[in-house]
């Protein structure tokens, strides 16, 4: 069964349309690379996202607790199927602290990847609008 018939579609309400026109561009860019999106809300606010690379499928959870937004927590999730080590782990749970390996890996592809989306005009203003954890900060200066 296709990991994509494992999901409902479910979709947040976004009430910034550079928020949706961002979310937009990623769940595109998951249905164009056959990667699922499933929008949980029924888990506890201390399940973290999750990104199963052996399906493609990424579990986001409305209810987590974390100072991370939404679109940040897709972008780092999508970066572990696009652009990690599928063969090293299967499954990664998010974390704002992951500074090794795969972990920071994520988080720079996801850095990278919303400068691609949509770019403030400053290294602080981005890490605002996207609520990048404080300790990337230098490497946001540096991408940006």
């Amino acid at each position: 069964m296709p990991a994509m018939s494992l999901c409902k579609k479910r979709r947040r309400k976004i009430n910034n349309s550079d928020e949706n026109e961002i979310e937009d561009y990623l769940t595109n860019l998951a249905t164009n690379n056959d990667i699922a999106i499933c929008e949980a809300d029924d888990l506890e606010s201390s399940t973290p996202d999750t990104a199963i690379t052996s399906i493609k499928v990424i579990v986001m959870n409305i209810n987590f607790a974390t100072c991370s937004s939404y679109l940040y927590r897709l972008s780092h999730e999508l970066s572990h199927i696009l652009y990690g080590d599928q063969e090293l782990q299967g499954v990664y749970n998010f974390s704002e602290f992951g500074k090794r390996g795969e972990e920071l890996k994520a988080h720079h592809n996801a850095v990278k990847l919303l400068l691609t989306i949509k770019r403030p005009n400053n290294a602080a203003n981005f890490m605002d609008f996207y609520q990048i954890p404080a300790w990337l900060s230098d490497y946001v200066i540096k991408q940006f």
